[in-house]
């Protein structure tokens, strides 16, 4: 991963690879550790974890009480990675609107 760290509300947190040897999980958020864990996948699931994981650290960072966290977190990463599939222009439009 080209960058090293993620900023989301008012903490940085350091992206590690995680060993999926031992987990079925490809990645993973740990709060107090500060760190987003990440497979070494390089494709369209690990976009989608990625979006998992910090759909993760927004909820935790804005003290959201949204029930299960886990299924709501699913739906939307998996909602968001399909229109950015779906539509692959919308990335490069956003770039260029966020400058």
């Amino acid at each position: 991963m080209k960058h090293k760290t993620i900023k989301i509300g008012y903490k940085n947190y350091e992206f590690k690879k995680i060993d999926t040897n031992f987990s079925d999980a490809h990645g993973q958020f740990l709060s107090k550790e500060g760190l987003i864990g990440l497979s070494d996948e390089d494709n369209i699931s690990h976009v989608n974890t990625l979006l998992h994981e910090v759909l993760h650290a927004i909820i935790y960072q804005w003290g959201l009480d949204v029930g299960d966290k886990e299924d709501i977190v699913n739906v939307l990463a998996n909602a968001t990675t399909t229109v950015l599939v779906d539509n692959p222009w919308l990335t490069k439009y956003l770039e260029d609107k966020l400058k």
